[in-house]
């Protein structure tokens, strides 16, 4: 059974209860190490694809097993992968081998492919799932969320399944010095039985949204108000790493979460937001992304798409939809379903995009309202 990450290695005695019982001791020693667990209590993703099946014909150097597994999840790995910016070929492969291609115990009583929450001093400690989709999205929360993948580069490689593992692996993802040699095969297996069936590959850098079950119904819709409430948080209490599982979609959707900026990619930089929005929606499918200042002189260079509103200090000039730009800041104004104005917006390297605020005065911003909107 391997350790998740390197540095849990020398601290896996402490893990003597469930995660769901940790003591105050443990998790506190978690947090400030940056490990994270992803707790299944309380998911509910309904948006994921279900479960495929198996056309009876194994192919690629694959096993029937394996064949099997892989026609089996891979339309929930696909998404996912898109939408964390992590090769999906690469996790399919450690499924197979870390579950046995689906027959371990921990796959089939728990819905843990992954050895999720096991150690070598227990591994019953291994988290139990309540659908397959839920333990497919433990392993890429486990990854998103625990910082020595990102230091080590692993999202710099969301199209490149091998650089991907190489990346996890200096990380400290396993104590097998041999992982990489047993999984290389089995990636190559997977891409050539994924391009026997005609799935999408992981080197697709933006498949335009055509992937996603999970999509929100204010794709292409040209609603911006609509879409910009859709994609962001109604209040302030999430992490700056935990966008709307909707805007968590569109940025894939869009692009967005490919980006090289870091920022760009997990959904807390304002320029983002608002670009998803106006792409998303399909009222700009071109604008510029990112950087606030840019898009400010994108809007200004185009009066053929955005109409400049005088700032007049107050909201009885604004439609919903209405974008406020200023060098350092861009946000939107929007009218959520009680009536109420608010500035739905994000915050680079702050917080995930939220409608949170209510509308307020600021002479610094200039005011462009999209002329393609239907809001």
């Amino acid at each position: 059974m391997k350790h998740l990450i390197l540095s849990i290695l020398t601290f896996a005695i402490l893990l003597s209860a469930p995660v769901s019982a940790l003591s105050s001791q443990t998790l506190d020693f978690m947090d400030k190490s940056g490990i994270y667990y992803y707790n299944p209590e309380g998911f509910s993703d309904d948006c994921l694809p279900g479960l495929g099946s198996y056309n009876g014909t194994p192919s690629a150097g694959l096993s029937g097993v394996q064949s099997a597994f892989v026609d089996q999840y891979h339309n929930i790995a696909i998404q996912l992968g898109a939408e964390y910016s992590i090769p999906w070929e690469a996790v399919m492969a450690q499924g197979i081998l870390e579950s046995g291609a689906g027959t371990s115990r921990f796959a089939r009583e728990r819905n843990n492919f992954f050895g999720i929450g096991a150690f070598d001093s227990n591994p019953d400690h291994a988290f139990s799932y309540a659908s397959p989709a839920e333990g497919w999205k433990g392993y890429f929360e486990n990854i998103r969320k625990t910082k020595t993948y990102s230091a080590h580069g692993a999202f710099n490689y969301a199209n490149d399944p091998y650089g991907y593992m190489e990346a996890i692996m200096a990380a400290g993802y396993g104590t097998d010095p041999n992982y990489i040699a047993k999984i290389t095969p089995i990636i190559k297996a997977i891409q050539n039985r994924a391009k026997e069936q005609g799935w999408s590959s992981s080197s697709i850098t933006n498949p335009g949204g055509n992937l996603y079950a999970c999509t929100p119904s204010t794709q292409g819709n040209g609603n911006l108000n609509a879409t910009a409430l859709a994609l962001s948080w109604a209040d302030r209490t999430h992490a700056l790493d935990d966008p709307n599982p909707a805007y968590r979609a569109a940025l894939a959707a869009v692009g967005l979460s490919t980006y090289g900026e870091q920022y760009v990619q997990i959904g807390a930089s304002c320029d983002a937001f608002v670009a998803t929005v106006l792409r998303y929606s399909g009222v700009d499918p071109n604008v510029v992304c990112c950087g606030a200042a840019n898009m400010l002189n994108y809007f200004i260079s185009h009066p053929e798409k955005y109409e400049e509103i005088p700032n007049i200090g107050n909201s009885s000039n604004l439609q919903p939809g209405d974008i406020r730009s200023k060098p350092s800041h861009v946000e939107m104004y929007v009218v959520d379903e009680n009536g109420n104005g608010r500035i739905a917006s994000a915050s680079h390297g702050d917080r995930t995009a939220d409608h949170a605020r209510g509308y307020y005065a600021d002479s610094s911003y200039r005011i462009f309202r999209p002329k393609g909107g239907n809001n």
